[in-house]
């Protein structure tokens, strides 16, 4: 290989490498004392690049520059203590999840605000002369810029080893880090720890976002995919190991260059077979240790009370099924938007419970559910354009599909726990998410299957059912997802369920039981898989078109924001928030193009305010009415049939 050729793809990865690991940093050395992955790095990353972009404007020349690179960081810092005092310090009580869906909510909305403040367009930062020159090594060409960044990122680690091994607040640090409870026991003031921390790694995701902004083009958004990068580099290095984000930084860097010029069909598959790879062999990554994962039940009682449910309610069998009558009835009044509205709705209901049934159930977060929703989704697109299948068929071989899948990834997922069994999920969901991206010849690419023929469902001696209009698809969706809902209630309610329940509280004393608790996890996993699979198949009948886009990892999210919008421990709170994310989605992007701000608000408000979702809140007002009016007893506590 010509070495001026080597140098080049060598400098180039190390500067993908330098500022991964200028931004993973950070992100390690929060999660290492807070215990938070922070959604929100990402967008602080952003902040780096826009405060930048604003100081050029009006500081120009080499000082200039330098001054804009080094403010920036500073800016990004107040923001951060803002959110850390304001919002996360309420939060730190609560399980990962409100963590995580507490920082996306912020990612809505700084991106938002950032569309507001510096326009949507793409933005490029301009480097001084001095800069922007290029210098001979080994006979290859290489932009001075490159060489600066390459230059700066060992010294910026050699910087945090200083800090962080031979100072005394860096001692605390790492004290902390390693055991929080005896860190407080000493005496030191966790709050002010914290905060000094997480503006310390806001500070290395500015910085981070100041020195790629003026070889990355900046635009709202551009830190979500950056977010992900860098979870990669965390997980494959350690979660918290500052040493582990340096070396991870290095062969994401390095596998992205080689996947250019030698894999370009498989480049972004690459760095996800790696991180599988690694979260099955070692889960704790290269460098990283084994988490502490408690129980559900330790580490939020209140949360897992509201399970526990004093109000009955007693209705008339036939009351049952008014809400069935209801929505037959729609479409007799109802034009064929809402039709159409209420569909999407049924089916993002099904894919939500089926989700739940991991989540509040078995007590397992996902964050690769969107995987198989899509492999239901392009096992009807292929079945129907490519294999000659009637419609049924191809709609009940969806949920065997991705029931096959989620039996291969559950197998890997179900032995890791907590961060780690979320992050492999994430990698797999990604894995599948790259291979439909870029198998052109199978999948369609990123052009994905369009004009799915529908053709009418042969019934019998009856005729058949003609999916065509609006309304037909209306009742065919409410009569399957009508029936896979009931099959999950049942399963939910049976003595499966409550094992899983079981596992879920406290694995470990289920374990001593006698439970084999893998295999009840796993067999959640296929069950909840195959139900969004069939999900996704009806998603691909309605639509008629499909796309990639379907199982990227932020579809994965939406089940997560439904089931924390209605309530994760009520098996109706996932149908309710639904309801409530499809319409709020629907009236906010039409009524205003900022809908991500709005969204992140209203989901910021409901972590904050109804931890335990709109279900649980009107739940707990309900037993709370009751028992003013004496129509509730203390001894009438028991589950709740409905939970």
């Amino acid at each position: 290989m010509d070495l001026s050729f080597l140098t080049v793809q060598v400098l180039s990865a190390l500067r993908q490498a330098a500022f991964l690991f200028l931004i993973s940093s950070g992100l390690t050395l929060i999660f290492g004392v807070l215990n938070i992955l922070n959604f929100a790095h990402g967008a602080l990353y952003m902040l780096g690049a826009y405060f930048v972009y604003a100081l050029t404007l009006h500081l120009t020349g080499p000082a200039g520059f330098l001054i804009a690179v080094l403010a920036a960081p500073l800016g990004v810092a107040l923001i951060a203590v803002v959110i850390e005092t304001g919002l996360l310090r309420r939060i730190y009580a609560q399980e990962e999840i409100y963590q995580l869906l507490l920082t996306y909510a912020l990612v809505l909305i700084i991106d938002d605000l950032a569309k507001i403040v510096f326009g949507p367009e793409f933005k490029s930062i301009p480097k001084p002369e001095i800069l922007s020159g290029s210098a001979t090594l080994f006979g290859g060409t290489v932009p001075v810029y490159t060489i600066l960044v390459v230059v700066l990122a060992p010294a910026v680690a050699l910087l945090l080893w200083y800090l962080l091994y031979r100072t005394k607040t860096g001692k605390v640090v790492r004290a902390t880090s390693s055991d929080r409870e005896m860190a407080d026991a000493l005496g030191i003031n966790m709050s002010v720890l914290f905060t000094l921390v997480f503006a310390f790694g806001a500070v290395l995701a500015g910085l981070g976002g100041a020195l790629a902004g003026p070889v990355r083009t900046v635009f709202p958004g551009v830190g979500t995919e950056v977010i992900i990068e860098s979870f990669v580099v965390v997980v494959i290095g350690g979660l918290g190991n500052l040493w582990g984000a340096l070396i991870g930084s290095i062969l994401i860097g390095s596998l992205e260059t080689i996947g250019i010029i030698v894999f370009p069909e498989f480049e972004m598959s690459l760095i996800y077979l790696l991180m599988v790879a690694v979260l099955v062999v070692r889960p704790w990554g290269l460098f990283g240790r084994p988490l502490k994962v408690k129980a559900l039940s330790e580490k939020n009682l209140a949360m897992e009370a509201q399970e526990i449910s004093p109000v009955h309610f007693s209705v008339h069998p036939l009351l049952r099924w008014a809400p069935l009558l209801l929505l037959l009835l729609v479409p007799l009044f109802a034009g064929r938007f809402y039709q159409y509205l209420l569909t999407q709705i049924f089916i993002a209901s099904l894919m939500a419970i089926a989700f739940n049934l991991l989540l509040g159930t078995t007590g397992l977060l996902s964050f690769g559910q969107a995987a198989f929703f899509g492999v239901g989704a392009y096992t009807v697109g292929l079945l129907l354009t490519k294999g000659g299948f009637a419609t049924l068929p191809a709609l009940l071989l969806a949920p065997v599909a991705a029931g096959v899948a989620a039996g291969v990834v559950g197998f890997f997922c179900v032995r890791l726990s907590g961060v780690h069994f979320a992050m492999l999920t994430l990698a797999f969901g990604q894995l599948i998410f790259t291979v439909a991206y870029k198998w052109y010849g199978m999948t369609g690419g990123d052009n994905g299957i369009q004009g799915i023929p529908v053709e009418p469902i042969p019934l019998g001696g009856l005729g058949s059912l003609d999916l065509g209009s609006n309304q037909a698809m209306y009742y065919f969706v409410l009569a399957v997802v009508g029936l896979a809902v009931a099959l999950l209630r049942r399963f939910r309610s049976s003595p499966f369920g409550a094992t899983l329940k079981a596992i879920r509280e406290n694995g470990q004393r289920a374990s001593f039981l006698g439970l084999n608790i893998h295999l009840c996890q796993w067999t959640a996993f296929v069950v909840a898989g195959a139900f969004t699979g069939l999900a996704g198949g009806l998603f691909a009948l309605m639509e008629k078109s499909i796309s990639p886009e379907i199982i990227h990892w932020s579809k994965s999210a939406e089940p997560v924001f439904m089931t924390i919008i209605g309530g994760i421990y009520t098996f109706a709170g996932p149908a309710v928030g639904a309801v409530v994310y499809v319409i709020l989605n629907s009236y906010i992007v039409a009524w205003t193009e900022n809908w991500a701000l709005v969204l992140g608000l209203v989901l910021l408000t409901l972590v904050l305010l109804l931890p335990g979702g709109v279900v649980g809140f009107v739940n707990e007002k309900a037993r709370q009415t009751l028992g003013k009016l004496g129509c509730i007893r203390k001894w009438s506590f028991s589950k709740s049939e409905t939970s």
